[in-house]
């Protein structure tokens, strides 16, 4: 592999296929060139393999680094901030199976922009790889910075009754941070081994989570993904709140006691429009942003707010840490129902149905395909009413659907037409 390639969230491929120690080594080669590297990873197989041959190529091309195991993206992160490093790689490949794996690069300002991204790209396509067997690597992990942040931002949570599902991930290794605040916590698919990340479990399955918070009558329950940077909540009657109506509402909480920035709030394209709807009329600005996480963290910078998110979990509040943290928004959660109520105190959002279909292809570039985006226009002028979204996936061969229409029928019939198009043309 001669080159390495940023997608939505990072590089990310299956492990020995398109993920390899040589995309790792160049990875870290290109940052070592300009500083230390702080390398953290989730707890899947492939993933001590891979920090290993990251910090070797940090050491082949001068830089030093210091590797802390497993631990959460964010809880990675906050490390970052308050070291002396350049740069941090988080080996992970989020919420996607085990057999995949991935690399996160992270600066103290966040993820790298679109700019910054090319030109690691271009550094890493020039260095020479060398063999990484005799490679002394040791990790130190340090976990209490993180910990000790968590429970001086948001306090005592004594009298919460919480559900985490730890998605058998990264955050696995906090599983004692909400009891040390105070909490009763009832911990579920909290395995270290990482044998069974993603399986079944955490934000991609919150119906696992949300049968716990009824079966034991909590006051919240959080489902995280495998390195703990995307959060599902379940409220106390069992609803599921996807990260649209998590930020609805934190923001309409955020705006009653004047904490709300703005009164706005960074959201994607794919934010419901309903939720756009009912923020609105509660006098709160949604801005728009591209789809991904690191799109929100720009905005909210630019834009000077503290709050945003996306859809999918990941969700920012800035004044504690500008980057999506389930633990850390989690124990938000739990705080806000301690001190105003619970969840659906706050009278929910209109919620439109959207229908989302992912369509595998033999390449995902078939979204700029002129034909595709003819046969797109037409389906989209049968649905006025409604929203079409075309992407390709940032991490796999999948094109993304989602219609959205105030008609669950009328959106499904949409959505499926055009996966039919892209079907046929994807068979040429």
């Amino acid at each position: 592999m001669k080159s390495i390639r940023f997608g939505t969230d990072g590089i990310r491929g299956i492990y020995g296929k398109t993920l390899t120690e040589e995309t790792a080594f160049r990875l870290g080669a290109a940052l070592g060139k300009k500083g230390a590297v702080l390398i953290g990873r989730d707890n899947r197989p492939s993933s001590p393999s891979l920090a290993r041959a990251v910090a070797c190529g940090v050491a082949a091309s001068g830089g030093t680094c210091r590797a802390v195991g497993v631990l959460t993206t964010p809880a990675l992160y906050y490390l970052l901030t308050i070291s002396s490093c350049a740069y941090a790689v988080m080996v992970t490949a989020s919420h996607n199976p085990k057999e995949y794996n991935g690399l996160k690069v992270l600066t103290a300002n966040g993820k790298p922009n679109e700019k910054e991204q090319r030109a690691i790209e271009q550094s890493a396509a020039s260095v020479d790889c060398c063999p990484c067997e005799k490679f002394s690597f040791a990790e130190k992990p340090d976990l209490s910075p993180y910990v000790n942040f968590v429970k001086s931002k948001i306090g005592s949570l004594a009298g919460g009754r919480v559900v985490i599902d730890f998605a058998g991930g990264a955050a696995s290794v906090f599983k004692g941070l909400f009891r040390e605040m105070g909490a009763e916590v009832f911990a579920i698919n909290a395995r270290e081994d990482g044998r069974y990340i993603n399986d079944n479990c955490g934000a991609l399955f919150p119906e696992v989570c949300r049968k716990k918070v009824l079966l034991l009558g909590a006051d919240l329950g959080i489902s995280v993904d495998g390195d703990g940077d995307r959060i599902i909540a379940v409220t106390n009657r069992g609803e599921i709140l996807d990260g649209d109506r998590i930020l609805y509402l934190l923001a309409c909480r955020m705006k009653q006691k004047g904490t709300l920035l703005k009164s706005s709030v960074a959201m994607t394209v794919m934010t419901n429009g309903g939720v756009l709807k009912s923020l609105s009329q509660n006098g709160i600005r949604p801005i728009c942003t591209a789809v991904g996480d690191t799109a929100v963290a720009e905005a909210i910078k630019s834009e000077g707010l503290n709050l945003g998110g996306e859809q999918s979990g990941h969700v920012i509040l800035a004044d504690l840490l500008p980057t999506g943290d389930g633990l850390l928004v989690g124990a938000a959660l739990l705080k806000s129902i301690l001190e105003d109520g619970p969840l659906d105190k706050t009278p929910p959002p209109d919620v439109y149905p959207q229908v989302l279909l992912n369509v595998p292809v033999k390449d995902k570039n078939i979204v700029t395909d002129p034909a595709l985006r003819d046969a797109a226009a037409r389906v989209r002028d049968t649905i006025p009413d409604g929203r079409l979204l075309l992407r390709a996936s940032g991490t796999e061969n999948l094109v993304r659907i989602m219609v959205e229409h105030p008609d669950r029928d009328v959106a499904q019939k949409a959505a499926e037409k055009l996966q039919d198009v892209i079907t046929v043309l994807n068979e040429r």
